[in-house]
């Protein structure tokens, strides 16, 4: 497939961020916006990971991003983007009460960018509501909510512009375009209806090389995707529906070609030896045009449609074969060879014993009368000085700064640089939870929570949702469609 260069460079930025760093006729006025956000906020929360980072496929320290998700479980099952957690070594959720959970990865699906987290409360949740996204008209107004740049819950308004999108990141494609301002950190986060249900994932924008966030081209994953995900995810045992075609969209010259008068369904490029299709007598160059009633537009609503049956079910399909349109039912099977693998995006227990021996990223040292000169430090600060913050560490993504006094560390005060370093050890054998440090910045005293971790902290249920796909599947994802210009340390 080609690309166009234009004047600007289009890129997909996946929204998680460094903590630093013809219409419808109702029109967007038509939504009461705050009876819309009163209802829904409940059950919307922040995410932090704590992630590590490579450089050259070798761990080389932890960092933190922030993103969105939303509660779809009176239980605490949250739903978010994949990548708002990959690589994660502790996740917190915050709600808009301010509580604070740990959450623990319960499933992730390995080509759909969504995932499953869960926290442990003692009382039931409040949950979003799916709304019927097949029922989205282009002018629709939306609302956005997310965790913009991880300035806090920040909510606002467009409609939708397209459906439908292909933005090439998976062979099943489905994004809601809106204009709804959507900026790095809104990943995870809802897209809300005017009754304030769930209507999409907010996923992507595209930006350009100057412009760091919103350029009113955002993009969600629709509901009933998320949905259908979701509910596979949820199911330990439930395997991907296997048909064991490869197919391709058809254009205006294939149609003409195989004498189909149209550019809808998919054509046959491709046949498991003994799969299903073939068994029930597809071949090459048949045109695939409806699943189980419902006309198909492209190769990927035909995978969308197909992959989330259940395995051993009858599925009908209309196809043309030979210049008429045929009746083929074909019972899928279980993908073949499939595994609930350990997703790839969990480091294993080495990588994070070797990420976490780069340690929090800071040193100190103890606090002179010339330190407290040349960084103008009150004589009633007590602790010790920060003399070097390693860039890109979990120290330098909570602000901490050189001149900046460890006062308190845990419960104690800080007395001694060798004090400090043992307390925010990541060898000690309790060190697997957040600490409170009470730091004296320029501005005044603050405290900040810090993830001690060890290796034994992620014990993580990874659920592969469609681990295993066609050969042009697996290069549809391996080709991901980049950065916003912007460092790797900056977004993701």
């Amino acid at each position: 497939m080609h690309r166009r260069n234009i004047t600007f460079s289009v890129v997909l930025s996946w929204l998680a961020m460094s903590l630093w760093q013809t219409a419808s006729a109702v029109g967007p006025a038509a939504c009461d916006t705050p009876s819309v956000v009163e209802k829904a906020l409940p059950a919307i929360v922040n995410i932090q990971t704590v992630a590590l980072t490579r450089e050259n496929g070798q761990p080389t320290g932890t960092k933190l991003f922030v993103g969105t998700g939303f509660v779809i479980d009176p239980s605490g099952v949250i739903v978010t983007n994949k990548h708002v957690i990959e690589n994660g070594v502790s996740v917190l959720v915050t709600f808009p009460d301010k509580t604070t959970y740990p959450a623990f990865l319960m499933a992730a699906a390995s080509l759909v960018d969504e995932a499953l987290l869960k926290v442990n409360t003692r009382k039931p949740l409040p949950t979003l509501t799916f709304s019927n996204s097949d029922k989205l008209q282009i002018g629709q107004p939306v609302i956005a909510v997310g965790n913009p740049i991880g300035v806090g819950t920040s909510v606002s308004t467009g409609s939708v512009s397209a459906v439908n999108r292909n933005l090439m990141r998976t062979p099943f494609d489905d994004f809601i375009q809106t204009d709804a301002s959507i900026n790095p950190g809104n990943s995870g986060g809802p897209l809300l209806d005017c009754s304030g249900n769930l209507i999409g994932m907010n996923t992507a924008l595209i930006s350009n090389n100057n412009v760091l966030g919103s350029i009113g081209l955002g993009f969600a994953m629709p509901s009933n995707d998320v949905r259908m995900v979701a509910d596979k995810l949820q199911k330990p045992n439930d395997v991907p529906y296997w048909l064991g075609w490869h197919l391709q969209d058809v254009d205006a010259r294939l149609g003409h070609l195989f004498n189909w008068p149209s550019v809808e369904g998919a054509i046959v490029s491709g046949l498991e030896a003994g799969a299903p299709a073939e068994r029930a007598g597809i071949v090459d160059g048949d045109i695939i045009v409806a699943v189980n009633g419902r006309t198909m537009p492209d190769a990927r609503a035909i995978g969308r449609a197909t992959l989330g049956l259940n395995v051993g079910a009858p599925v009908t399909l209309a196809v043309w074969h030979g210049d008429a349109l045929q009746q083929v039912e074909v019972r899928g099977e279980s993908w073949p060879d499939f595994q609930k693998l350990r997703s790839e995006i969990v480091p294993t227990k080495e990588e994070i014993a070797k990420a976490l021996s780069f340690g929090f990223g800071l040193h100190v040292v103890a606090l002179t009368d010339a330190d407290r000169q040349k960084y103008d430090i009150p004589p009633r600060v007590k602790g010790v000085l920060i003399d070097d913050v390693r860039p890109q560490s979990q120290a330098d993504n909570l602000g901490l700064s050189i001149g900046d006094v460890i006062e308190r560390c845990r419960d104690k005060l800080a007395v001694s640089p060798e004090m400090v370093t043992a307390q925010m050890s990541y060898n000690r054998p309790d060190s697997n939870d957040l600490v409170a440090v009470l730091v004296h910045k320029k501005t005044g005293g603050e405290w900040l929570t810090v993830w001690l971790g060890s290796p034994d902290s992620q014990d993580f249920l990874i659920s592969g949702f469609d681990s295993r796909t066609s050969t042009a599947a697996q290069n549809a994802a391996a080709a991901p469609a980049g950065n916003a210009g912007t460092t790797s340390a900056e977004r993701r």
